[in-house]
């Protein structure tokens, strides 16, 4: 881009010193730049064998991964970060999605209900996107009137149903 822009960081405290959400200077150096989608490094190696491709945003995507190595599941699922979403990085996705040709199942993943977060506006971009019309699916909270429960014991049972959904192949 020609143009500057104000950097906004919004993170919760949980991965202010994660050692996964750590870059390192090699990567902030010049010749390179701020990437809108992140591949799965780990499904990247055999891309024919992903069966899912999870979309995700956020610190969700930690949580998702550590989960998914406790399950063994890191060479049939793909969890694709996506770090900018407008402009909506069509171009970036769909090399991402082209990878993934054996892939059946797409889903959305977020912590946030469904008629908030990002779902809302990524799900009709992301469907045009998905070969052999397979349809994009919504894992997450169902619609809710408040933006979360308030009540700890049930948000964490919900936050494991998500991420099991998630994870279900």
């Amino acid at each position: 881009r020609q143009y500057r822009k104000p950097l906004i960081v919004i993170s919760p405290k949980g991965l202010l010193k994660s050692p996964a959400a750590i870059s390192s200077l090699d990567e902030m150096a010049p010749g390179n730049q701020f990437k809108p989608v992140l591949d799965d490094p780990v499904a990247t190696e055999a891309p024919s064998e992903v069966e899912k491709v999870v979309f995700v945003s956020g610190k969700l995507y930690y949580d998702l991964v550590k989960e998914r190595a406790s399950k063994g599941l890191d060479d049939r699922i793909a969890l694709v970060r996506i770090e900018e979403m407008s402009p909506f990085p069509r171009n970036e996705l769909e090399q991402v999605i082209d990878q993934y040709n054996y892939a059946r199942d797409f889903v959305w993943c977020q912590e946030e209900p469904e008629n908030a977060g990002a779902y809302a506006f990524m799900a009709p971009r992301i469907a045009q996107l998905i070969p052999r019309n397979e349809k994009l699916q919504y894992v997450g909270r169902s619609a809710l009137a408040t933006p979360a429960t308030g009540i700890s014991s049930v948000y964490r049972a919900e936050q494991a149903q998500l991420i099991q959904d998630a994870l279900t192949v």
